[in-house]
């Protein structure tokens, strides 16, 4: 190949060179005097290192208007065993959830965790010393929404970017004050990772690193070819019945009590209760008895009565009006020491039966 010539002091281009170019803008002005468009410039295919350093850079700037400029990204990978070993001195650590039980790692230096807290508390970056420490929950914090603006920008900058499919969805899950436990948290797998050299500030910046590591996405699978046969999983055995409680749940007792109102007294009245006194019922209360589990849930409902020297519950249907209700007794009867399905006359009660029938029918429902 022919040297370029140099006499003037002018690069020139080879002369085969030369000769394409002149062939392709003689090409473009004959397209544009035929009416056409200008052909548009050819765009350099996505890098991992550009489209990280784009996200980083857009991240901090929409979150905070901070100027973040990516002096280097090197993307990589790296098994579990080397992450402890890659991240900087005395990083801030923390854990990133992804779908499903997937989780990834970001660790920053100081000198980055400094810009953001400074820049969040002074609107601006100072080059004052740091004092050497280990980052603590407060900065995991106050650096949250940065690490969440950067996973939200970095899919949308590496689609399309190989090796790169399945980082969406992380966020920030959690802050660890020693990176050692990463080795029990995280997967024994494979990790993408991206390292940025970053300056952050405008005219006083601090320089600092940055790691993230996210798991490999699983390899995709070969679409079958189409002279294979196709395969036909063999049919699964009929599940056996799970074992069940209702054998035990059915003999279980339960409690029910028979309630034939309710009635709200005063504070007064309640103070005025004592031995012997008369409580006034109304008179429906006879017919509209229910009974109630312990926890106030209605079981059934009936007439309240008496049948061979016993208190009783005929029990009828609640979903049917009382008026239309059929005479004869249910097939269920409240507890009593009697059997209300037989024929047996029901009636109300005669005679006075305990404490509780010592209220004349007469007086009840004044």
């Amino acid at each position: 190949m022919t040297p370029p010539d140099q006499s003037d002091g002018a690069v020139r281009l080879p002369q085969g060179q030369g000769v394409l170019r002149r062939m392709l803008r003689d090409r473009n002005q004959a397209r544009l005097g035929q009416g056409g468009a200008p052909q548009l410039p050819q765009l350099p295919a996505p890098t991992p290192a550009r489209a990280a350093a784009t996200a980083i850079g857009r991240a901090a700037d929409r979150l905070y208007g901070l100027p973040m400029l990516p002096i280097s990204v090197k993307p990589g990978a790296l098994t579990l065993a080397e992450l402890p070993e890659l991240l900087p001195d005395l990083p801030l650590v923390a854990v990133l959830q992804g779908p499903g039980d997937n989780l990834g790692a970001i660790g920053m230096c100081p000198q980055t965790v400094a810009a953001l807290i400074e820049w969040q508390a002074l609107g601006r970056v100072t080059t004052r010393a740091l004092e050497r420490r280990r980052p603590t929950r407060s900065d995991a914090l106050l650096c949250s929404d940065f690490i969440d603006a950067l996973l939200h920008d970095l899919p949308a900058e590496m689609e399309g970017v190989e090796g790169f499919e399945a980082i969406s969805g992380y966020r920030f899950l959690t802050h660890l004050d020693d990176p050692r436990p990463l080795g029990l948290m995280l997967e024994d797998k494979p990790f993408r990772s991206l390292s940025f050299e970053l300056r952050v500030g405008g005219t006083e910046a601090r320089e600092g690193r940055l790691l993230l590591a996210l798991p490999q996405s699983g390899l995709a699978k070969r679409p079958p070819r189409p002279d294979a046969p196709a395969v036909v999983p063999p049919p699964l055995p009929p599940a056996a019945p799970r074992p069940t409680l209702q054998a035990a749940v059915q003999d279980a007792p339960v409690e029910l009590s028979a309630i034939l109102c309710r009635r709200h007294v005063s504070l007064a009245e309640l103070r005025a209760l004592t031995e012997g006194r008369l409580l006034s019922l109304p008179r429906s209360c006879l017919t509209q008895a229910t009974l109630e589990t312990v926890s106030g849930q209605v079981v059934a409902g009936g007439k309240f009565g008496e049948a061979e020297g016993c208190h009783a519950i005929r029990l009828r249907d609640l979903s049917v009006p009382l008026s239309e209700a059929p005479a004869a007794p249910a097939a269920g009867m409240a507890p009593a020491a009697i059997d209300l399905t037989q024929p047996d006359p029901f009636r109300a009660p005669q005679a006075p039966m305990g404490d509780f029938m010592a209220t004349p029918l007469d007086a009840m429902g004044g």
